[in-house]
């Protein structure tokens, strides 16, 4: 009997990305031997993540639009044809059991392509699916779920954005190497910073503008940060300036061991962070990216805030002071690590990634 091949389609994002090993992973633990192929964006961080966990990657030439400018978007409506030709080709080439797709502009051609085919039996009969991450469905989501055999949903109540014949409810995939630690070391009470896979410097920019306030906590406090490309030399800096040593990095591979070492953590709320935060059970200060599509990583963090799982700080709104006024208070009261720390460990969603994998199984398609 032929071993089940996939497709995981999607990228953009380290998130997107993360969620896509994870099922991928699992598929392989299930269906030993299998095929597993990615489809990502040419130029898209997809081209380090991937390779670097193992898998093979595909690129499709897409860009965007939405909230691009007008070139972009009519370079992106020059671009769509061959992407579909493209996708076209792979999925004919691979004939796939299921893909699915975890988010970004790439998945869009992949799964309406494979959709399409697989009525025709051109490509096999794959099971389409996508996965929303987010509170709110994004752009190439809310088009793709019209054509896709299922859904799988992170977080209850989106369900009603979608037909709800075809939705699930499976929590974020995680990568397997995210499991739960014990409280947090307090000595030293380490601060972890990070904004997603491309940095934040927005972020960056309130731990520098912090650490003034925060004189004489330093010696007593220990930093991790992610800086992103771009914005490295500038945080660099920022902490020979101040005089601190730190472990200062464009990009941090070993995520578990930090989240190990972390006492406190200031990110982003995208999905994936969220759901890895649960995982491994951390306190968290979320700052969200003011210009998400939807403001959904706004309303991501809402839902931990308002039921007691992490700290909430507006970006534009807020200072460092006021981010070295958090620091100081959780510094001094493990207690409240603790409380963040129960309440976000209940967003931790038990097997995702085998839910999804079971869902996906070829032996449940139907055309």
């Amino acid at each position: 009997m032929k071993t089940p091949g996939l497709v995981v389609t999607g990228g953009g994002t380290g998130g997107h990305i993360f969620a896509g090993v994870a099922i991928a992973d699992e598929w392989k633990k299930k269906y030993p031997g299998s095929r597993i192929v990615f489809v990502g964006a040419a130029g898209g961080i997809e081209e380090r993540l991937v390779p670097k966990a193992g898998y093979p990657l595909e690129l499709v030439h897409l860009g965007s639009l939405k909230g691009v400018s007008f070139a972009k978007r009519a370079k992106t409506l020059v671009q769509i044809p061959l992407a579909l030709l493209s996708a076209a080709k792979i999925l004919m080439r691979e004939k796939p059991d299921a893909v699915v797709g975890v988010g970004g502009y790439a998945s869009g051609p992949v799964v309406l392509v494979a959709r399409i085919l697989g009525l025709f039996g051109l490509a096999g009969h794959a099971r389409t699916a996508i996965l929303e991450q987010n509170a709110v469905p994004g752009f190439t989501n809310r088009i793709l779920a019209r054509f896709s055999h299922a859904v799988f949903c992170a977080f209850p109540g989106i369900e009603d954005r979608f037909q709800k014949a075809k939705t699930a409810i499976t929590g974020n995939p995680v990568r397997n190497t995210m499991v739960p630690y014990a409280s947090a070391k307090r000595d030293p009470f380490t601060v972890f910073i990070f904004g997603g896979s491309q940095g934040a410097v927005g972020i960056n920019s309130l731990i520098l503008d912090s650490f003034e306030y925060l004189r004489d906590l330093l010696p007593k406090l220990r930093f991790i940060h992610q800086t992103g490309e771009r914005d490295y030399e500038r945080v660099s800096a920022g902490y020979r300036k101040a005089g601190i040593e730190a472990r200062v990095e464009k990009f941090i591979y070993d995520m578990p061991d930090c989240y190990r070492e972390a006492s406190l953590v200031v990110c982003r709320a995208g999905s994936s962070t969220l759901a890895e935060l649960a995982a491994v059970h951390r306190a968290a200060i979320l700052v969200p990216f003011p210009f998400a599509s939807d403001n959904h990583q706004e309303k991501n963090a809402r839902l931990f805030v308002d039921r007691g799982a992490a700290e909430l700080m507006i970006q534009g709104k807020s200072s460092g002071k006021e981010l070295a006024a958090k620091i100081r208070d959780y510094f001094s009261d493990p207690a409240k690590v603790s409380a963040l720390e129960t309440g976000i460990a209940k967003f931790h969603s038990e097997n995702a990634t085998g839910k999804i994998v079971s869902l996906l199984h070829p032996e449940t398609a139907s055309s």
